[in-house]
């Protein structure tokens, strides 16, 4: 009998355990509350660690504490429904948001905005809540420690109109706060592997529906240079990284593959990714992750469709073991948690390898 930590290893090494690993991102307050009868409110680690044995799952993913707009303890808001994390970026809580706030007024790029990344400094209450989720999970499921990618956390901060409009007109500033950028999260994703953490997990969402958010030859240009480095030197470190992007991202599909990832993250079916075409371009090296759809489907109460969408993930890309199974973004709001437990029981259950090497 394989633990969950084991099956998400075998997934990340494209090797085949008795199943194939079942993982999501819960985005579900209520299910802190109904299933561990505990507010979890604040992101903690060790109610993320138990709440996800209690479901079954082999993996878990933890909030570090500088997670662009993770909404901090109420004791730390500058209003009744606004905080402001260590960049200034100021964020709105609202009620279907969390785990997350939803950032309000863009910077603009500029001097003063790339001293204040430059003066950030990553602390040890940082990484407090992977390093106690890991202590809780012991062997028995993986930590994944959120970080965010230098694109994702740009795009928060500047938005995409003056993050735009800086990389035309002022692209060597641009450069300056992309390397200042790289530099804060490449050290806490180092952090992050010095707690024992089975994986990082980086959120960079570089697509929206159809089609990437900047042209693929600025992302080339700009930002994939910083990632291929940043990866590089957790890999050397030991780390090993699952790269979170919404959207489309069929254009970029091998200049991901090729910095080096362990996993890609969710393969959106409403942004238009095609798991198929996915695995034939990439996934002799990267693992994938997801990708029943998580708006449609898993929202609805016909389970056999829930089922049916797991079952195809299986056929298309589980054959290796390169796949872990998950939905294409996360269990959210106005997922059921009825449906959410039918389904990590149904990954569980269509997952298993027979002797002869297939799930089924």
């Amino acid at each position: 009998m394989y633990t969950g930590k084991e099956r998400i290893l075998c997934a990340l090494q494209h090797e085949k355990a008795d199943r194939l690993p079942v993982f999501d991102i819960i985005n579900k307050p209520d299910m802190y509350t109904d299933l561990l009868h505990e507010d979890n409110y604040d992101s903690k680690g060790r109610p993320d660690v138990r709440l996800a044995k209690l479901l079954g799952m082999d993996a878990v993913t933890v909030h570090s504490k500088p997670y662009t707009c993770l909404i901090p303890p109420k004791d730390e808001w500058d209003s009744p429904d606004t905080f402001t994390d260590r960049f200034g970026i100021t964020s709105r809580v609202m009620p279907a948001s969390w785990p997350l706030g939803m950032a309000e007024h863009p910077f603009e790029a500029s001097g003063a905005f790339l001293e204040r990344i430059r003066a950030a400094r990553v602390t040890e209450e940082d990484i407090r809540e992977i390093r106690e989720a890991v202590d809780e999970a012991g062997d028995e499921i993986a930590v994944f420690g959120s970080a965010r990618g230098v694109f994702g956390f740009l795009f928060i901060a500047l938005g995409l109109e003056n993050m735009s409009i800086a990389l035309y007109e002022e692209p060597e500033l641009m450069r300056e706060i992309i390397e200042a950028a790289d530099a804060f999260w490449t050290e806490l994703g180092l952090r992050l592997i010095g707690t024992g953490c089975t994986a990082l997990y980086v959120a960079n969402d570089m697509g929206m529906n159809g089609k990437t958010l900047l042209s693929p030859d600025m992302l080339r240009e700009f930002f994939f240079p910083s990632l291929r480095k940043q990866i590089r030197t957790w890999k050397e470190a030991g780390g090993r990284v699952i790269l979170h992007s919404c959207g489309n991202v069929e254009p970029i599909l091998e200049d991901l593959a090729d910095t080096g990832i362990d996993a890609l993250n969710n393969i959106q079916v409403r942004a238009g990714m095609d798991l198929k075409r996915t695995k034939e371009r990439i996934g002799d090296r990267v693992t994938l992750v997801g990708n029943v759809d998580a708006t449609g489907i898993m929202c609805q109460k016909d389970k056999s469709k829930i089922a049916d969408a797991i079952q195809n993930v299986i056929d298309t890309a589980g054959y290796d073991g390169g796949l872990i199974v998950a939905t294409d973004h996360s269990f959210h709001e106005g997922v059921p948690a009825e449906n959410v437990i039918y389904f990590i029981e149904k990954a569980k259950e269509l997952g298993v390898f027979s002797s002869a090497g297939a799930a089924h």
